[in-house]
């Protein structure tokens, strides 16, 4: 493995798990420890990282962000050397599923030393134009954005997106319809192949009655219930499996604001129907709503997975369920890093080269565990 690779997967590995034991590592490699402790001098020496006993931890900690403030990344400091360029980034949450894909986007900035700024919208319309506006008075180079909604169609923020007269990147949202709007670029995950991967699982361990429970007003919805229906569709024609146009598996779930009785109220509807209708199998989002429909077949004597399998979506906590749950993990860091690598490359086009408008799907992997296999 050339040195350059290995280093990049040193910093994604500090990115992902903010620490790095260099003997661990390079038994994971299979390099030896003087090489990887090479590895760490010249990326300590570059300022990407810092030595400590026994491996690494990353340069100047993690990144945080609220909805009140712009944070930044340590990527740089006060009184430090300038920055190539100035990145702004808003996310809806920076406690679930985002913070993955906020550092990959900083590794990617610390790479290339660039600075980024951070804002979190907490779903908020009206926050996230809030943010963008003070980031357009801040002069920043770049944009990435997560709008709040799951579609930018007809929206105050597509406006003020298409309006931006730096390099805008759309993470983790369609833009098929804003097409027609600015010079948008989207990097997002590949959320219907992921229902798809979910359920050729399930197939494949011999299910044929599939649900798939949605948390309601869920910007992955749609997407998900497309790949779903895609899988189960060919499904029908080569397996026998139920025809989901048919007889409808998807069920989505309300959450009562603050009253978690009302929820697991919903979750035991679904598996009541589960049970009526000898469904097998459900494929959840998110994993919260999966450990408590985990819990609730194991209060009704029902095993997982030899009665009642279940694969949660997102990979965010299912494995720290009593049964370790079976999860589709989006690629978070790897949308991250792409969608800063893409707005750099958008600006060094700006300065003279030139590149195609990219929409990127990247596709996510199943995490398989005891919840799908005895």
């Amino acid at each position: 493995m050339l040195s350059e690779d290995r280093q990049q997967l040193i910093l994604r590995e500090l990115a992902l798990h903010g620490s790095l034991n260099a003997a661990e590592f390079a038994a994971k490699l299979g390099a030896s420890g003087m090489t990887v402790r090479r590895d760490l001098a010249i990326l300590a020496e570059r300022g990407l990282l810092e030595r400590v006993h026994g491996g690494a931890v990353p340069a100047g900690g993690r990144t945080t962000g609220s909805s009140a403030t712009v944070q930044h990344s340590t990527s740089w400091r006060p009184g430090g050397r300038r920055p190539l360029a100035t990145i702004g980034m808003i996310v809806p949450s920076a406690s679930y599923y985002f913070p993955g894909v906020i550092r990959g986007a900083e590794a990617a900035a610390q790479e290339a030393g660039v600075r980024l700024v951070l804002g979190v919208s907490n779903y908020s319309g009206e926050e996230e134009r809030r943010q963008l506006r003070r980031l357009y008075e801040h002069g920043v180079d770049g944009i990435l954005v997560t709008p709040s909604e799951e579609s930018l169609a007809g929206t105050e923020t597509l406006d003020l997106l298409a309006a931006a007269e730096v390099p805008v990147i759309v993470v983790e949202r369609s833009i098929d319809n804003a097409l027609d709007h600015g010079t948008l670029e989207a990097v997002r995950s590949d959320h219907a192949r992921g229902a798809e991967i979910a359920v050729n699982h399930l197939l494949g361990l011999g299910h044929r009655k599939i649900a798939l429970c949605l948390r309601e007003n869920s910007p992955t919805a749609s997407q998900l219930i497309d790949g779903y229906r895609r899988a189960m569709e060919r499904a029908a024609h080569t397996h026998g499996a139920s025809d989901p146009n048919r007889d409808s598996m998807v069920r989505t779930m309300s959450r009562a604001q603050n009253d978690p009785k009302a929820h697991r109220l919903v979750v035991d509807g679904i598996l009541d129907w589960c049970t009526e209708t000898r469904i097998t199998a459900a494929i959840v989002h998110s994993d919260e709503d999966a450990l408590q429909f985990a819990s609730a077949c194991q209060e009704r004597q029902l095993r997982v997975p030899e009665d009642f399998a279940i694969i949660a979506y997102d990979d965010e906590i299912a494995s720290l369920g009593a049964v370790p749950l079976t999860a589709v993990a989006p690629p978070k860091y790897d949308v991250g890093h792409q969608a800063m690598v893409m707005c750099l490359n958008r600006i060094g086009a700006r300065r003279g080269s030139t590149s195609a408008l990219q929409r990127v799907n990247l596709s996510p992997t199943l995490m398989v565990r005891d919840s799908t296999q005895t």
